[in-house]
């Protein structure tokens, strides 16, 4: 269940932006559901300064809402900034939509217009911009070498409804619900986004009203995301146990391969570079609009009974070991994890970006990767050969009755 609390349009000086008849249009749409409910919207014949200051308190108990119009107002909400009403305008002229926006709309008035005259592009806008604060990302790569990969699979309605037949099937045997999986599929930087909506495992919360404790039952719904590389030939994925990165890794390698093993190679990143290059590995000229990169953290594994580590922190590692006289990170042991500092043009405090042996990366933000993953490639931190192959040529189709995931032993029973 989601904890609906509004940013922006608790703010005066931010709800004011959205003029008076398209608050009371947005709350008619919800009339059936604020029937008998407790919420009123403010009569319309109130003065602005009452009016205003009566829907801001409205929207200080997101609680009380009917859920529906929670969601459509906490994404609208979500959509009042700067970035949101750029987002909106450009999918509005990609879709030669019919606007008569004033020069000077202001971001909520072209949220909250967007959603009611243009539903499924503001959902569509919405969901982009949800993506771009996604941020943690495992890696798998193929095993096959170029000469050995099946054509790519074109990406339509009937792939994404054997996808969501698999995962279905999955979920349904693994106590997260029965038929709850929805799959919405992007393009960014030349790479397949695929949103995977789907049920949770079941909660029970204890609820307080006027004396009354009771027992609330719900299924949460849960996001996860499945990016596909066409240039490196490899899948990432963003989701919270293993059992599901498993099923995506291997429901996507089914549909998008033909082989349920495609995407089984793990072994993505090395740190090695910081030892072999030291600061020469983040000094990077690539173009784009990186400055310059520090090293802040980094740790080493000694392996043995013990699983001994050494996790060392500095404002700037290499300056450190610089006036210590140190030689660089130290012999033996395995560098595992570094965080690095990455100031980008323009912007004065830096963003984190991680790398975690084998496979994980995790960067500041969505819209960063891209350039982060260049210089990673670029200074030799990407370690699978296979990146450095061309990328499969796209999109050629192959009989998509082959695809079938089949559930691996112990998969069919409830756990």
């Amino acid at each position: 269940m989601r904890t609906l609390r509004f940013k922006r349009f608790t703010k005066l000086s931010v709800l004011r932006g959205v003029t008076r008849g398209l608050l009371a249009r947005f709350f008619e749409r919800f009339t059936s559901q604020l029937a008998g409910n407790k919420v009123e919207f403010p009569r319309p014949d109130r003065p602005d300064e009452e009016f205003f200051k009566a829907v801001a308190a409205l929207l200080l108990s997101p609680e009380e809402l009917p859920d529906e119009l929670g969601e459509a107002l906490f994404a609208i909400d979500e959509m009042t900034n700067e970035a949101g009403q750029e987002r909106l305008q450009t999918a509005l002229a990609q879709a030669n939509a019919e606007t008569n926006f004033d020069p000077a709309v202001s971001c909520g008035d072209m949220a909250m217009r967007t959603w009611l005259t243009e539903p499924e592009l503001f959902a569509r806008a919405y969901n982009e911009q949800q993506l771009q604060r996604l941020s943690s990302f495992e890696y798998f790569g193929t095993r096959f070498q170029a000469n050995q990969r099946k054509p790519l699979a074109s990406v339509g309605n009937e792939m994404l409804a054997g996808i969501r037949a698999d995962l279905d099937r999955w979920f349904g045997n693994h106590n997260r619900g029965e038929e709850t999986t929805q799959i919405s599929r992007h393009e960014f930087d030349g790479e397949w986004w695929f949103i995977i909506r789907h049920g949770d495992t079941f909660m029970r919360t204890a609820t307080v009203e006027r004396q009354e404790t009771t027992c609330l039952h719900f299924r949460p719904a849960k996001d996860d995301v499945v990016v596909y590389s066409p240039l490196h030939d490899e899948i990432r994925i963003h989701a919270a146990t293993k059992g599901e990165k498993n099923l995506y890794r291997r429901a996507f390698g089914c549909w998008l391969r033909g082989d349920g093993e495609y995407f089984s190679e793990r072994r993505t990143f090395t740190l090695e570079p910081l030892r072999v290059d030291g600061p020469m590995a983040l000094v990077w000229n690539g173009g784009g609009s990186i400055d310059r990169i520090i090293l802040r953290e980094w740790e080493v594994a000694w392996g043995g009974g013990h699983k001994e580590v050494v996790i060392r922190r500095a404002d700037d590692v290499f300056a450190a070991i610089a006036a210590s006289g140190r030689k660089g990170l130290g012999e033996g042991g395995e560098l595992v994890r570094a965080v690095f500092d990455v100031y980008f043009a323009g912007v004065k405090k830096p963003r984190k970006v991680q790398v975690r042996l084998p496979n994980a990366l995790k960067v500041g933000r969505h819209c960063d990767t891209a350039l982060v993953q260049a210089w990673l490639s670029d200074k030799r931190f990407r370690d699978r050969e296979n990146s450095k192959l061309e990328p499969p040529s796209m999109p050629l189709a192959w009989p998509l009755a082959s695809a079938r995931l089949e559930l691996e032993p112990g998969e069919a029973t409830h756990n």
